[in-house]
């Protein structure tokens, strides 16, 4: 999988990003922004597993500001 997780502006657009992918069954977590992604964002992003390019198309809808994508580190 690549670019999985969704950046955001802040911390809040990531809980209202996770509130809206749960209306519509999109699974997605909060978590901290790689330190490998360099773009100003608060520092939170969201993790979207499955199903993340209609999971960003649906944000940007809803009138979420989405700053860009990224892939997730590996453990």
């Amino acid at each position: 999988m690549k670019n999985e997780l969704i950046l955001l502006p802040s911390v809040t657009y990531a809980m209202k990003a996770k509130s809206i992918l749960e209306q519509y069954q999109i699974r997605s977590y909060i978590q901290r922004t790689p330190k490998n992604v360099n773009i100003k964002s608060c520092g939170y992003c969201l993790f979207v597993p499955n199903r993340t390019d209609e999971a960003e198309k649906l944000l940007r809808q809803k009138g979420v500001r989405v700053l860009g994508r990224a892939e997730r580190e590996k453990p």
